[in-house]
C-alpha cells in the first residue's frame, strides 16, 4: 500500500528527469532562435547598407538556421537512428556531411560575389555595417558560447562539430564585418569588404575539409 502511494511522485520525478536530460542532451533549441532571429536582421541590413560582408555574414547565418535545425533533429533521433562503427547514429553523420557540404557552399558563393565586387566596388555605408555586425558578434558569442558548453563528446561528435562549425564561422564573419565597416568609415576604402569575405572563407574552407576528412575517415573504418 505505502510503495502504490509513493509510485505517482516516483514517476514524476523519473518524467521529470527524462525530459531535463532531453533538453541537455540536445543543445541546439536556442541556439536554433537566437541565429534565425538575427539572420533575418542581418539580412536587412546587408541590403540596406549595401555590405558584402554583411550580407556574407547573413547568408552564414542562414545556414546556420539550417544547420542547427538538421543537428537537432540528428541529435534528437539519435537513440532511434542505427549506430555506425564509429559509435555515432547513422543520422548524426549524414547531418554533419550535409551541413559540411552545405558549408562549402556558402564559401564557394561569398567568394565569388567578392572577386565580382573587386570588378564592381559598391558603396558600403561603413558606420551602420559596424554597429550592424557588432550586434552579430555579441549574438554568435552567445551561441558559440551555449554549443561550447556542451562538451562531452562534442570531439568525437561530427554533428556537434558540424554545428558549432557553421556558428564559428558566423563569428569570425562578424569580426570581417566589423573590421571592413570601420575601415570603410575612416578611410572609405572599398576593396576591403570583399577581401576580408575571402579570407574568412578562406579559414572557413580550411576547417571545413578537416571535418569533411574526419567524417570519410570515420565512415570507412
Amino acid at each position: 500500500m505505502k510503495s502504490s502511494q509513493n509510485k505517482p511522485s516516483h514517476d514524476h520525478h523519473q518524467a521529470h528527469d527524462h525530459s531535463h536530460a532531453q533538453a541537455s542532451e540536445n543543445p541546439f533549441l536556442l541556439p536554433f532562435f537566437l541565429i534565425l532571429i538575427f539572420a533575418v536582421i542581418e539580412l536587412a541590413g546587408g541590403v540596406w547598407t549595401n555590405s558584402l560582408a554583411l550580407l556574407g555574414d547573413a547568408w552564414h547565418m542562414f545556414s546556420d538556421v539550417f544547420a542547427l535545425g538538421l543537428a537537432w533533429f540528428a541529435s534528437h533521433n539519435a537513440r532511434r537512428s542505427k549506430k555506425h562503427k564509429s559509435g555515432q547514429s547513422q543520422i548524426e553523420i549524414m547531418a554533419s556531411i550535409i551541413n559540411a557540404l552545405l558549408m562549402l557552399v556558402v564559401v564557394v558563393y561569398i567568394v565569388l560575389e567578392a572577386i565580382d565586387r573587386f570588378k564592381n566596388p559598391h558603396v558600403v555605408t561603413g558606420g551602420y555595417v559596424m554597429l550592424i555586425a557588432f550586434v552579430g558578434l555579441i549574438v554568435n558569442i552567445i551561441v558559440a558560447k551555449l554549443l561550447h558548453d556542451d562538451r562531452h563528446d562534442h570531439a568525437h561528435n561530427h554533428n556537434k562539430r558540424a554545428a558549432f562549425l557553421h556558428v564559428m564561422s558566423d563569428l569570425l564573419g562578424s569580426i570581417a564585418a566589423l573590421v571592413a565597416g570601420a575601415v570603410i568609415y575612416f578611410t572609405g576604402w572599398l576593396p576591403i569588404d570583399s577581401i576580408l569575405s575571402i579570407f574568412i572563407s578562406l579559414l572557413i574552407l580550411a576547417v571545413t575539409l578537416k571535418l569533411i576528412k574526419d567524417i570519410w575517415k570515420d565512415f570507412r573504418t
